[in-house]
Parts: structure tokens; sequence; C-alpha cells
């Protein structure tokens, strides 16, 4: 099923109906935003190979998302109407990493984005804006051709930290600070101390 899926047009109830499971993975090429947050996070960073491998390896999963769909329609309550509102949806998991920039060492490191959440859909979107505080699920608008990709590019893009960090920063952060440079060493340590001087001027008035 994975095969013959079209994930930018997915006929959602026909999916759901039939409790479809499908799963793959896409390059993360594919997800222009996200590589955008990618290209923002790391600006001013040394990307050569020789630095990449200097700060951490890579994940294997960096160059794709790995995706999995599972659709459900739940049966009909018989306390409520006939309609399929919030009866009709699926699961969604994503798995992908990213590089960005560690804000305590100020290295390159990887941070993984994992998603996890069920969509229910719905007629239209006052209706999902009424269901939105009544339940933990997500609720969208029920359409013929849906583009699961972009919804998976969304939650990925929300899925990014506030704050990147190492686990642990390869770099000790003593490391990360960058020395004086040689003339200001050099002009502090031929500076006069002012409390010498003071001393000087105290011995030449007595």
């Amino acid at each position: 099923m994975s095969k013959d899926l079209d994930l930018t047009k997915l006929q959602v109830l026909k999916f759901a109906q039939s409790e479809t499971q499908a799963q793959g993975r896409e390059p993360i090429e594919r997800f222009a935003r996200l590589m955008l947050e990618q290209a923002s996070a790391l600006e001013g960073q040394d990307q050569s190979p020789k630095a990449e491998h200097a700060q951490e390896n890579p994940l294997t999963d960096q160059t794709w998302v790995a995706w999995r769909l599972q659709g459900f329609f739940d049966p009909l309550d018989p306390h409520v109407s006939t309609t399929v509102d919030a009866r009709a949806g699926f699961e969604l998991e994503a798995h992908t990493a990213i590089k960005m920039t560690c804000q305590r060492c100020l290295g390159v490191c990887v941070q993984p984005l994992d998603v996890h959440r069920t969509f229910r859909f719905v007629r239209d979107e006052q209706i999902a804006l009424a269901m939105d505080d009544q339940s933990e699920d997500e609720f969208l608008v029920l359409s013929s051709a849906f583009d699961v990709l972009e919804l998976i590019e969304d939650e990925l893009i929300m899925a990014l930290p506030l704050v990147p960090l190492h686990l642990e920063c390869p770099v000790p952060l003593t490391q990360q600070v960058n020395p004086k440079h040689s003339i200001e060493i050099e002009f502090e340590a031929k500076r006069p101390n002012p409390f010498e001087v003071l001393s000087v001027l105290k011995s030449k008035k007595q």
C-alpha cells in the first residue's frame, strides 16, 4: 500500500474507513520549509566535512523522514447523529533529525524530531475549532485530496526544540571562548599597574 499511496492527495475517508496502515520514508530535502529552519539554525557555522566530523558523527536518519499512518473509523454511537464528523481519522508518526546550533557551546548538534499525533476529520473549520477544546486529538477539515506531506512538515517544525542543546557538549566550554588577541595581551602586559604608579607618586611627595 505504501508504494501506491500518494501522500500529497490522500483520500482520507477511504483511507480511514478501510483502516489502512502505511509506512515509508521521504528524502528530507523534500521538506523545503524544514530545510530552511535548519539553514537558519546553522547560520555562521562551518559546514565543511572536516568541521562536521569534529563535532560529532551525524545520525543515519538525518537525510530521511520516516513516517507511518494508521487509518481508523470509529463505530457509530447510537446516542449521536449519523454524521462522519470526528469518526474518520488517522494516527501519524514521523521521525527525523536535523542539525542545529547548540546554545550552550555554539557547536553543531543533531536534534531528533519525533511526532506522534492523532488526527480526526470534520466537515468545516468551525466544527474543528469547536471540537479542539474538547479533546487532545487534532481536528482537521475533511478533504478528498489531503496533503499528508505538508501535515508531516508542519508537525516536525512544531517539534523543533526552542533551545537546542547537546546532551553532552563534545568540546569543553572553556575552549569555546575565543582567546584575546596577542596585541591586546601585549598591551595589557606593558600597561603600568595603577597602584604601583600611586605608590611612586606618594614616595616622591615625601
